[in-house]
């Protein structure tokens, strides 16, 4: 057996710090996140703090019960938060070394992993470090009792070392898996598209006062798992805390992280040193696929082949079309009554079709230009003109996505009861909205292009800039919204109404998307085809 060598693990965990550290200084969007952390984590420490001192005051006075539920619900939240984002980590970014072929051959996989999990853990306690101290200076002036503040420190310590180790340890269980099954390989991105909106599903879950997450920390606080709370208890007295509770609470938290330290090592060696499956992509000079019998013929071949290329690049690189994604967690506060109540509400089918214009828009054309990456060059010297070239980004975006925006819009209204009028309405707002979208996006692209890289796991990828994004919205707001507020009228939240209103609001739309569709259009493809490269 290897030993550890401590000294190379702390230096790997190091190198790991620093490439972090200079990740954030390196860069102007790197300091503002600094910058913008700092101050959240201000924000956040001074509320704890407060709290933390009334909760000392108060202290005495408080039932053995409330003590065990307030501890189970700060762990839990704590444990939850840093598992959820060392897991996304782990899986995405921090779950192999770099460099592997050359570090894993000339240091034992121990140290590196020691060394990866302990940048991990340095990246977590830097952040629980002001919160936490606030968390400790304020119970203990509260309460007077240094020995709980002991026991605050020692325990929250215990519980995101645990968090932290055990969620890399399922962050290679994942990798693992990818490794070694052939259909997850394969199917990985349709299944991280269904694992995040399961999550997204428990996270909207979680936001009722009557929600499944209080429903178990209730259950949870009447159960051993809260006996975590005893350790709190026993420094102070007259609360009654239970030692036996305390001690088994203790054995558990740390039986847990060895047996997750000793999984972690296993699941390491074997996700490290594996083979892993490459997923048969045979090349069949005869083969036609789906978008072949559904574009050819129909379509130059020029514009078919730009949309097939930019579904295939989304199919293996999905981080680039992210924000396609981002106007469905704008509305994910309103999913809460679907889940928890069984009622769609009445402005749903509206807010769901304009989420998928916005994402109509947002999957390939925000970045015309930068999006080419590498190849840029060949594409500006192909025979392929700027109208082409656009044609085909366009195609990308609108084919699924108003596909998408009408079945989404017309289930969602059937589900709900929509009175056929207010459906109709609502979904020639949405489909006019959905349709002119990619073009306007392509304008916002090539006015705000982005052409710098960003790194994802061992790759590089360049994704659409934030102005592009923001610019491209606004515009399809300005579009949107005559529909949206006549479609609105009728469901009684727009302070008027009548059919005029509704006849007027959606023709204004549908005037303003194909107006602003074929401005974007002809201004993208004129700047695509006049683009030089300096």
């Amino acid at each position: 057996m290897t030993r550890l060598d401590p000294g190379r693990s702390a230096r790997i965990a190091r190198l790991e710090l620093r490439r972090t550290w200079r990740t954030l200084i390196d860069s102007t969007r790197g300091l503002l996140l600094l910058a913008g952390g700092l101050v959240l984590l201000a924000l956040y420490s001074l509320a704890i703090g407060l709290a933390a001192f009334v909760g000392g005051t108060e202290l005495t006075g408080t039932s053995p019960e409330a003590v065990r539920f307030v501890t189970t619900v700060v762990l839990g939240g704590l444990a939850g938060t840093i598992s959820f984002v060392v897991l996304q980590r782990t899986v995405k970014t921090n779950g192999d070394p770099d460099a592997a072929d050359g570090l894993l051959t000339t240091v034992p996989y121990e140290d590196v992993l020691v060394g990866l999990v302990g940048a991990e853990l340095g990246r977590v306690l830097t952040l629980l470090a002001l919160p936490l101290s606030a968390l400790v200076v304020g119970v203990t002036l509260g309460s007077g009792r240094p020995l709980l503040g002991a026991a605050v420190v020692v325990t929250t310590l215990v519980v995101a070392t645990l968090a932290t180790v055990g969620s890399y340890t399922a962050g290679l269980a994942v990798k693992l898996l990818v490794a070694r099954s052939a259909f997850v390989a394969r199917h990985r991105t349709a299944l991280g598209a269904v694992a995040s909106l399961l999550v997204l599903t428990g996270w909207v879950v979680a936001t009722d006062e009557n929600s499944a997450r209080l429903v178990l920390l209730r259950e949870a606080a009447g159960s051993p798992l809260a006996w975590t709370g005893d350790i709190l208890l026993l420094s102070v007295p007259a609360l009654g805390g239970d030692p036996v509770a305390a001690g088994v609470a203790a054995a558990a938290l740390l039986g847990a992280l060895a047996v997750a330290s000793v999984a972690c090592g296993w699941l390491a060696e074997r996700v490290w040193y594996g083979d892993p499956i490459q997923p048969d992509h045979v090349f069949d000079a005869t083969g036609r696929t789906l978008s072949d019998r559904l574009l050819a013929d129909r379509v130059m071949t020029e514009t078919r082949v730009v949309a097939q290329k930019s579904w295939l690049r989304a199919k293996r690189a999905p981080f680039t079309v992210q924000f396609a994604f981002a106007p469905f967690f704008l509305i994910a506060f309103r999913l809460e009554s679907v889940i928890l109540e069984g009622t769609v509400p009445p402005n749903l089918p509206l807010l769901v079709g304009l989420a998928g214009a916005a994402g109509t828009g947002a999957a390939f054309t925000l970045n015309p230009l930068g999006g080419e990456e590498r190849v840029l060059p060949l594409t500006l010297t192909a025979k392929l003109s700027g109208r082409a070239f656009v044609s085909g980004l366009v195609l990308a975006g609108a084919l699924p996505g108003v596909t998408a925006t009408a079945l989404l819009v017309v289930g969602v209204g059937i589900a709900g009861g929509m009175a056929p009028v207010t459906l109709a309405a609502t979904l020639a707002t949405a489909l006019s909205a959905a349709v002119a979208a990619p073009a306007i996006a392509a304008a916002a692209g090539v006015v705000f292009p982005k052409f710098g890289g960003t790194t994802v796991g061992d790759r590089e990828v360049v994704i659409p800039s934030a102005l592009a994004f923001g610019s491209y919205l606004a515009v399809l707001g300005i579009v949107a919204a005559p529909g949206t507020v006549a479609t609105l009228s009728l469901l009684g939240t727009a302070p008027v109404g009548g059919p005029r209103l509704l006849a007027g609001g959606v023709a204004a739309t549908v005037l303003l998307a194909a107006v602003a569709g074929t401005m974007g259009f002809l201004y993208a493809a004129t700047r695509v085809g006049a683009y030089r490269l300096e």
